[in-house]
């Protein structure tokens, strides 16, 4: 009889681990699987993992301004979206309410683009004066439009975008800006634009041995070129459709994703960023 109740305590006590292993491992235990604001799932799973979340937050919050929000109670908010995909479709502006129940429906933001309609934009974004905003002057059909966030949009009677201006009046990382996550990365010209050190950016190639995080930055008006300065190719703004005469002591450049910088000659402080048409 005592060999027998000596037994069963042995079992309970082993039993007992492997019924709080069994549970840690069940869904939803240990781990959150309710999808963050971006839709992946976060995770609990102490300072390493947190660590490693950061950073994928950190890489997350640079890149391209173009995200969906995929929490199926989100409602629309026209400070924070500015239209919604429908299995992949993009449309621009507010849908309508019977929208919210189609399948692969979400809410987000897309940046604009040449090319692109203004649509349920075209007759909400602010026209402005050409000459007050040291703007070229627009042919014939076209107008100058100012859009929530500061930038100007050249577009036609029907909203279609010929030219996009980027503002310098609220600064922002724009399209694909990102850290490279990988800590053995090495300097490649064609990837990289510049480093983070102490989570502040620099511009250009690090110094050696320099224990920094590689990435890329688009320009902004009112940054300078720096160690790009006198690496990006002067341009003739004649032999480019949409640039105006540069005022004096300025010059035209061509980064090496295609865009367009106004510089100062002197320093490489940038008045002016015009987004390449062949993106």
């Amino acid at each position: 009889m005592k060999r027998s109740l000596l037994t069963a305590v042995a079992v309970l006590a082993l039993a007992g681990p492997l019924a709080i292993s069994s549970a840690s491992a069940q869904p939803g235990q240990g781990r959150d699987d309710r999808p963050n604001y971006d839709g992946r799932p976060s995770y609990d799973g102490g300072p390493q993992q947190s660590r490693e979340r950061d950073a994928r937050d950190d890489d997350y919050r640079e890149r391209r301004e173009e995200w969906r929000d995929r929490r199926a109670d989100a409602q629309w908010d026209e400070s924070r979206y500015n239209g919604f995909y429908e299995n992949d479709r993009w449309t621009y502006g507010q849908p309508s309410p019977d929208r919210y129940r189609q399948p692969g429906f979400s809410l987000g933001y897309r940046p604009w683009a040449v090319g692109m309609s203004l649509g349920y934009y075209n007759d909400r974004f602010q026209a402005v004066d050409y000459r007050q905003e040291n703007l070229r002057r627009p042919a014939r059909g076209l107008r100058w439009v100012r859009d929530d966030r500061g930038d100007f949009l050249l577009v036609s009677r029907s909203g279609r975008i010929s030219q996009i201006i980027i503002s310098g009046s609220q600064p922002r990382d724009r399209r694909q800006a990102w850290r490279d996550a990988n800590a053995q990365a090495r300097w490649d010209d064609a990837r990289h634009n510049g480093y983070y050190s102490n989570n502040r950016w620099t511009y250009g190639q690090p110094p050696p041995g320099a224990r920094v995080t590689l990435g890329y930055k688009p320009w902004q008006a009112g940054e300078q070129l720096g160690y790009y300065n006198g690496r990006y190719a002067v341009v003739d703004y004649r032999s480019h459709s949409g640039l105006r005469a540069p005022p004096r002591g300025h010059h035209w450049v061509r980064t090496d994703g295609g865009d367009y910088l106004l510089a100062a000659i002197a320093g490489g402080l940038i008045a002016q960023v015009v987004l390449s048409n062949t993106r």
